[in-house]
């Protein structure tokens, strides 16, 4: 079946591909310019651009002029993104497990995994998350999922501290980040604080700022006046990071008697990461809480709604029916 694919994630589309299928990569240099179809076959997509193959001539296409991709999906792949789409990330993840295992393009494998590092963080399977995304580390460095990155935001679930033990000492930093993130709400705290307090003097800016949000949630009594300048903090990363650390801006500034704000911050997430499911699960759900404190009843519920319906199988929309 002939399916285009526009799926925003991460400022990206997700096409996996048939062998000997000819694939349409439409692309555009600025905003206002005319289109470009080039038509092929995808041999790579990884780090910072998309190779194709036309007539034996090998054209690199950097991701961010890729606007839409046309090319075929097996059944599994479809249906489970339906699925996820659906808010069923369970049944999401048997069809995307499926659709890994006959999927021969190793490209394609890569986005595949990517569908399930969110499907697996949706339910809380924090572990199987960290396990796809290593593999997409190892095969793509410089890959365009490391957004999707499973880094502990919010506080619930935990990851085994073999895991996080063995994260915290890798090479990489990005998995440094990680396993220390989820060390915080573990025995493993001190240990993880001094592992962020490290990250925090990184080259990569990405990773200096991420590992400086993390410390904050460490920070149990905050000022208006030391929490001013965590903004701009936020706003020194690419957009695409931005999702976890409003997170954590936002329950600081809830407790601090800064309401309005937190709800801002908060659904800022639903808005710009509609693609980063559990944050927004979570955001959704914080903010249906400030706002039945703030005695906006109707309001709240409204919101908890949306979180039931199009999020039921999350820790959050399970919360709100005990």
């Amino acid at each position: 079946m002939r399916l285009i694919i526009v799926i925003f994630f991460l400022g990206l589309n997700l096409p996996a591909l048939a062998i000997g299928q000819t694939d349409t990569v439409v692309t555009q240099r600025k905003d206002g310019a005319p289109t470009v179809n080039r038509k092929g076959t995808i041999t790579q997509w990884v780090g910072d651009s998309l190779t194709i193959n036309s007539k034996g001539v090998e054209r690199k296409i950097d991701n961010d002029s890729i606007i839409k991709i046309e090319t075929e999906w097996g059944d599994n792949y479809q249906q489970g993104v339906q699925e996820l789409n659906s808010g069923n990330p369970s049944f999401a993840i048997v069809q995307f497990e499926e659709a890994l295992t006959s999927e021969t393009r190793s490209w394609a494998k890569l986005i595949i995994r990517a569908q399930l590092i969110e499907a697996y963080q949706s339910i809380e399977k924090y572990s199987d998350a960290i396990r796809h995304f290593e593999t997409i580390l190892r095969e793509d460095p410089q890959t365009r999922f490391l957004p999707l990155a499973p880094i502990c935001w919010t506080g619930t679930g935990t990851v085994m501290a073999d895991t996080t033990s063995r994260l915290g000492k890798s090479r990489d930093s990005f998995l440094q980040l990680i396993g220390a993130s989820w060390m915080l709400a573990s025995p493993q705290r001190n240990a993880g604080i001094e592992i962020l307090q490290t990250l925090s003097g990184d080259i990569d800016p990405r990773i200096k700022n991420i590992a400086i949000v993390q410390l904050w949630r460490t920070r149990l009594n905050v000022t208006d006046k030391q929490i001013k300048p965590w903004e701009k903090t936020i706003h020194g990363l690419p957009r695409v990071f931005r999702a976890g650390p409003y997170l954590v801006l936002a329950e600081a500034q809830s407790r601090v008697g800064q309401t309005q704000s937190a709800i801002v911050n908060l659904m800022r997430i639903p808005i710009l990461f509609p693609e980063q499911k559990s944050l927004v699960a979570a955001a959704l759900y914080r903010t249906g809480n400030l706002l039945d404190n703030q005695g906006k009843s109707d309001l709240a519920q409204s919101i908890l709604n949306e979180l039931v319906t199009l999020y039921p199988q999350t820790v959050w929309a399970k919360q709100i029916n005990q």
